[in-house]
């Protein structure tokens, strides 16, 4: 693949020997070799224009989703990935906040957007899907080094996204590869959301490795995905704590799956119980399990635990990524998490360039240095293993799905005093108003909207809000009646 100026593309596919299979289709089994991708990436490339521009790609696993990804991204253009299944409203929101020139998405796209107020200039039927070419002015200033750009909470319709250069996703691609030891032999199929950060590295690391991505749309509870796995040979398996959650709900540890080697967990804590079963039903298979910790602000991945140090670190987040450092930046007051606490700190190339909130953000440069500030709190052992304690940003995790806690606080406040707080894979929100039964309608309204299981949305009526002497919530209150539930 080249560029609009005869250079070669970014490197993401360089590895790939040109008649080896990049991507496999799991609904049909067609193969697209490393060079036929280069050959359609450079075509979806062509599409977007001479000129760099953006993207916004609305995203489903699959062959559509990943070849204009990789050659938007090949092709030196700047590409923000959006969940396919956002509502309209929602995705018209994005739209509307950063005015891209182009869209690409499933068949129907161009209607709906036009039904929410896009301006729809054209649409072109490409390989399954839409482009749609918008209304909106195809010149617009970006960044020389802005490639890719991640939302920071796939739950509430934020406009917020993360900046990353073509150096921060390549050179964790490439870190990932070298902890993983991935090779053109690998074959991961796809078992995340190709728009989440940790779904996307997989991608991201596998291409960058010159192997095979096995693409399904399918969920690991539906057979169809299993019979796949198997047929395609598939080598390795990528989930949050729900994931493998499901898993145990599906008898996994008992199905017959001769070519598995590799288990990846990111996305949040995995419970010890689960960590412990699965290190150890890996390592009798003569595979390997790793447990990974990372944000979308560092690109995807920041750290990990060997498999052959699970056993002795139990409950570690890690050691840093090759190429990155961690550390604590501890304060006099270590928020009663004990003495040698502080907030986690990352260095690496992969740390993003800053936020986004709207078009005018997408011409500034690197906000950070390369240093993330994570917000989570943490301790490093005497082998340099991080071990995470909590939180100090209102940021939760459900299900692998990064919730904005202050977002959902909002929300609830159009309607009276309320509080929200996280608990484990679930959301809790005290209201100060309304009756049981519109709380516990709002609950189900608000889990709708977000895309997280009803059953982790928990709304409750109560008298008052407890309050600081300052007049602020107090939320260590507020916990305390979730951890007495």
């Amino acid at each position: 693949m080249t560029l609009r100026n005869g250079r070669p593309g970014r490197g993401l596919l360089s590895r790939g020997a040109p008649d080896r299979p990049a991507l496999i289709d799991a609904s049909t089994g067609a193969a697209v070799s490393y060079g036929d991708l280069r050959a359609r990436g450079g075509a979806w490339s062509a599409r977007l224009g001479p000129a760099r521009t953006l993207l916004l790609l609305v995203c489903r696993n699959d062959l559509f989703t990943t070849v204009a990804y990789a050659g938007a991204f090949e092709g030196d253009h700047a590409v923000a990935l959006l969940d396919s299944q956002a509502s309209g409203p929602s995705t018209a929101g994005v739209v509307a906040a950063y005015r891209p020139p182009w869209i690409a998405g499933p068949i129907g796209l161009g209607e709906q957007l036009a039904d929410n107020a896009v301006p729809v200039a054209s649409v072109e039927v490409v390989e399954g899907g839409e482009l749609v070419r918008t209304g909106y002015p195809a010149e617009l200033d970006l960044h020389p080094d802005l490639a890719v750009l991640l939302a920071t909470s796939g739950t509430t319709g934020s406009r917020k996204f993360v900046r990353l250069s073509a150096a921060n996703v390549l050179s964790n691609a490439r870190s990932i590869v070298d902890y993983l030891g991935l090779s053109p032999d690998e074959r991961p199929i796809t078992s995340l959301p190709l728009h989440y950060s940790f779904g996307l590295s997989v991608l991201n690391s596998h291409l960058a490795a010159g192997a095979t991505v096995v693409v399904s749309a399918a969920s690991v509870l539906e057979p169809t995905f299993w019979t796949t796995f198997r047929e395609q040979g598939c080598t390795s398996l990528a989930g949050v704590p729900f994931t493998f959650q499901m898993l145990e709900r599906i008898g996994f540890r008992e199905m017959d799956l001769p070519s598995l080697g590799t288990l990846q967990q990111a996305g949040g804590a995995l419970d010890r119980r689960l960590t412990e079963l699965y290190s150890s039903h890996m390592a009798d298979r003569g595979g390997r399990f790793f447990v990974m910790y990372g944000q979308t602000e560092a690109t995807a991945r920041m750290a990990y635990v060997p498999p052959d140090r699970m056993p002795e670190k139990l409950g570690s987040a890690g050691i840093a990524i090759p190429g990155g450092r961690l550390r604590i930046e501890t304060t006099s007051d270590d928020g009663g998490h004990g003495a040698g606490s502080g907030e986690v700190v990352y260095e690496g190339p992969n740390v993003m360039m800053g936020y986004a909130s709207e078009r005018d953000d997408l011409v500034l440069g690197d906000e950070l240095n390369g240093v993330l500030r994570t917000g989570d709190l943490g301790y490093l052992d005497d082998d340099g293993f991080l071990f995470l304690v909590g939180r100090s940003k209102r940021i939760a995790k459900v299900f692998g799905l990064r919730v904005n806690l202050d977002e959902l606080e909002a929300v609830l406040r159009r309607h009276g005093p309320a509080a929200v707080v996280a608990g484990q894979d679930s959301i809790w929100g005290f209201c100060e108003f309304g009756t049981d039964e519109s709380v516990a309608a709002l609950a189900l309204a608000v889990a709708r909207d977000s895309k997280i299981h009803h059953g982790a949305v928990r709304f409750r009526r109560v008298a008052a809000i407890p309050t600081t002497s300052s007049g602020k919530v107090d939320y260590r209150q507020v916990e305390r009646w979730v951890s007495s539930k």
